[in-house]
């Protein structure tokens, strides 16, 4: 049987069958189909890139293969416990997974759950698995989604936008157009895939890209159940909650795990001085030390008699040479005794003598 999916203000009219081929008593859907794609996807980028991250395969292909089936168990109780009212009548449509109807932190925490055992057990640190692992599990619910839309399901209220959504299953609810739900959350967890791919490089801690995983899809929950008429207990939506809970516990738990490391580096690093202080000493000691006025006012006591000192000897020594060149005029000016007269030799003054 087909069914008509349509987004009239876009023009984009499709009908597919929710059924993709019967083999004999077994009936495959899109539904399955697409969830073993993102199941695929996940199981895919996880083992191409253990070893970058200090993984061993073997270890995370074991892991899987306990994980994966238990998630889906996980994921289908908190579905049917939340929307016991559907399953009630008729007990037995409880396992018709292919039908739809899963819920994702009922798969989170079993296999969390899971995980943790394993890695236990193996002796592999659970946060550096979790880490590497939560980068893929937001891609593979990005393409998960999409089977929601084949199965017209995770749709929101009614809407003018346009790209608003409806179909003949969404008719036998509401004639309006309304919010494609799935389309968000995919394009939400396609965009989160981007962003933990970019921070895992970037980290600081194990179990801090998990976190952030945790928190990311905590607010997309938020965001998007708040407007799902299903998942309700009382009128409140139970993903909301958890996922508003979840978002708070690890936002503080990331920023307790960076403030605590901060606070052991600064315990761990030895003091530095100052780039500067070397610089700073040695200009202290080449700056000559300047006199107090007690000081400087010794000092000028010291100096004045020795200068006055010196200026008698250089009075003295002036008197001294006047004296000398008086003595020398009074000497050039006395007759020679032995002058000899006119016309006379020496020879003759000697001979008269």
């Amino acid at each position: 049987m087909l069914n008509h999916i349509d987004f009239p203000k876009l023009g984009i009219h499709l009908e597919l069958n929710p059924v993709l081929f019967t083999l004999g008593p077994f009936t495959v859907h899109w539904y399955g189909i697409i969830t073993a794609l993102a199941f695929l996807v996940i199981i895919t980028g996880v083992l191409r890139n253990s070893e970058k991250y200090g993984l061993k395969q073997d270890d995370l292909t074991d892991m899987l293969l306990f994980t994966a089936p238990i998630g889906i168990i996980g994921a289908r109780i908190f579905y049917v416990l939340v929307n016991w009212e559907l399953y009630s009548p008729n007990p037995i449509d409880i396992i018709k997974i292919w039908e739809g109807g899963l819920a994702i932190y009922g798969g989170i925490v079993l296999g969390i759950i899971t995980i943790f055992i394993f890695c236990r057990i193996r002796k592999i640190n659970a946060l550096q698995v979790l880490d590497h692992l939560a980068v893929y599990l937001a891609l593979g619910q990005s393409i998960g989604r999409w089977g929601n839309f084949v199965n017209q399901e995770l749709y929101g209220p009614s809407t003018n936008l346009p790209w608003g959504m409806t179909g003949d299953i969404i008719q036998r609810t509401t004639p309006d157009l309304v919010h494609p739900l799935f389309l968000y959350e995919s394009l939400w967890n396609l965009a989160a895939f981007f962003i933990l791919a970019w921070f895992r490089k970037r980290k600081k801690l194990e179990g801090e890209v998990f976190s952030l995983y945790m928190v990311v899809y905590g607010c997309a929950r938020l965001f998007i159940d708040s407007m799902r008429p299903d998942l309700r207990v009382n009128g409140v939506n139970v993903n909301q909650v958890i996922g508003g809970l979840f978002a708070l516990t690890f936002i503080i738990v990331f920023i307790y795990r960076r403030l605590h490391l901060k606070k052991q580096a600064d315990a761990d690093t030895p003091y530095q001085p100052s780039q500067y202080r070397d610089v700073l000493d040695r200009i202290e000691q080449e700056q000559p030390s300047v006199p107090s006025s007690d000081e400087g006012q010794n000092l000028q006591s010291e100096e004045e008699p020795s200068e006055v000192s010196g200026d008698k000897g250089e009075s003295s020594g002036t008197l001294d040479d006047n004296e000398e060149s008086v003595a020398d005029k009074e000497d050039s000016n006395e007759e020679p005794a032995d002058k000899a007269e006119p016309g006379e030799t020496p020879d003759d003054k000697a001979e008269i003598k």
